[in-house]
């Protein structure tokens, strides 16, 4: 099987995108009570259909919508699509190596992020990062074709495809300027820059992403706004930390490529190395948007969060295995589709057991363990007790709680995040009048809160984690209901 699989690459690669799948979307699906956080907040977006938030424009929430109406479900479509994203993202690593190297070592690159951390314990929470991790793989395997073939058609999808990734975050802007510096650094892209081609690619461009940007105008530029918040009094050592622990989430990688033996002799028939705009195009593109990150964050003082360079790191399989060209042979290419396949099983199965009954352990309940049904029915009990059975149209509070109410209802309530209308144009004073709002919260209360509440009078309920049945409730909720106007 595994000879056939080498034979052709590419069925090597409907292997691992079928695991990856399968266990990846199952370990989630099997594990949760409860959507992982960003999920949650994903899906208060998406049911309002609006370009950008506060925070982040909303492809991750438009593709979620959809799902939830079209299946009726939550939780799994988003486990599903979260592996799609990661599937795609795998089709174009291999489709580039094979064009800047050959077939099998296009499909060692791929199998090695097998062994990035990006790649397998985050991708259950559907998210921005996710979300703009085919996207960037996209742009660069698009990058390449255009400036390498300068066909109309690269040409067009390159601008369209780098339009649509700031619709999954606008950070993807580093990979556009890195893009940028390659046409201008690469002797043959810089030849066809007064062609038609990139003149096309900056139409398409604009087109995509002009709704983005008219939403940012109209909204006072607030996500950056907040990205600055978030990143403010960031230690002078945090770029160096961003890096290390860049290089830390490869880890399983390294350890791949030790099983594999790829640290032995080099390899009687290994092939040649690949061309040296090949490797530089690697290289700029693969570590290019970490450095400029960081290098931008050691000049402003910003902090940095690992989680952000997940779409940076899709190209580091391609350069390891670009590098050990010399020690790359079939017996150690069976070596590396064996490994993947042990980690992407040993790996989710870690998953579901941490999710499933870490609890038990640690007796420390994590979000997924939250009886998100049991508490979204209390909930709407307590509404339909206080107020004669109005429609609960309106849940006001932090977003992790506010979210689980009625997040399975077949049309479920808008979120007022945190009681701000500012961070929730989608709800107006006037309809909290007239419809009344369930005010919830958990932990800490957002501070808005106590002035959207007013005297109404706060009440609170226990819950016990999902199969915890013989604990005691520690999940303590407290809530508020602003009746509807009679």
């Amino acid at each position: 099987m595994i000879n056939t699989l080498l034979e052709r690459p590419e069925r090597g690669l409907l292997a691992l995108v079928l695991a990856q799948i399968a266990f990846w979307t199952l370990a989630p699906a099997l594990s949760h009570a409860a959507p992982p956080l960003d999920v949650v907040e994903m899906y208060a977006w998406g049911r309002e259909w609006v370009v950008a938030t506060f925070k982040h424009p909303n492809l991750p929430g438009l593709v979620l919508e959809p799902l939830r109406l079209l299946t009726g479900q939550v939780g799994w479509p988003a486990y599903l699509a979260s592996q799609i994203f990661i599937a795609i993202t795998f089709w174009a690593v291999f489709t580039l190596g094979r064009e800047l190297m050959d077939g099998p070592r296009a499909l060692a690159g791929t199998l090695l992020l097998t062994g990035v951390y990006f790649f397998s314990w985050p991708t259950p929470e559907f998210n921005h990062n996710v979300a703009q991790m085919p996207l960037w793989a996209l742009v660069m395997l698009l990058l390449w074709r255009a400036t390498t073939h300068n066909k109309l058609i690269d040409w067009l999808l390159l601008g369209l495809i780098a339009g649509l990734s700031l619709w999954a975050k606008y950070s993807s802007g580093v990979l556009l300027v890195v893009a940028a510096i390659w046409m201008l650094w690469d002797a043959t892209a810089r030849a066809r820059i007064l062609s038609p081609g990139p003149w096309l690619t900056f139409a398409a461009f604009l087109a995509a992403a002009a709704p983005q940007v008219l939403w940012l105008v109209e909204h006072d530029f607030s996500p950056f706004a907040y990205a600055a918040r978030r990143a403010s009094d960031g230690a002078w050592w945090a770029p160096l930390e961003y890096l290390l622990t860049l290089g830390a989430d490869h880890l399983p990688m390294l350890i791949l490529l030790v099983c594999a033996g790829f640290f032995g002799k080099p390899a009687a028939d290994a092939p040649a190395k690949p061309g040296q705009r090949a490797l530089r195009y690697l290289l700029l593109l693969g570590l290019g948007p970490a450095l400029l990150t960081a290098g931008g964050a050691l000049l402003s003082g910003a902090s940095l969060r690992a989680s952000w360079g997940a779409p940076m790191v899709a190209l580091s399989g391609l350069i390891v295995i670009a590098l050990l060209s010399a020690k790359f042979s079939t017996a150690r290419l069976r070596g590396l589709t064996i490994g993947a396949g042990v980690l992407i099983v040993a790996v989710s199965g870690l998953y579901f057991g941490h999710m499933a009954y870490g609890v038990a352990f640690t007796g420390k309940p994590l979000r997924g363990n939250w009886p998100q049904a049991e508490i979204s029915t209390a909930m709407h009990e307590a509404w339909t007790l206080q107020t004669n059975g109005a429609p609960l149209r309106i849940v006001a509070g932090d977003i992790w709680t506010a979210g689980l109410v009625g997040l399975r209802d077949a049309a479920p309530p808008s979120v007022l995040i945190n009681g701000d209308y500012a961070t929730s144009p989608w709800v107006t004073p006037e309809e909290v009048a007239r419809d009344g709002a369930l005010v919830v919260w958990s932990g800490s209360q957002p501070a808005a809160l106590p002035a959207f509440i007013g005297d109404a009078p706060v009440n609170e309920l226990s819950f016990r984690a999902a199969r915890e049945t013989d604990a005691e409730p520690d999940i303590l909720v407290r809530y508020a209901i602003i009746p509807p106007r009679r």
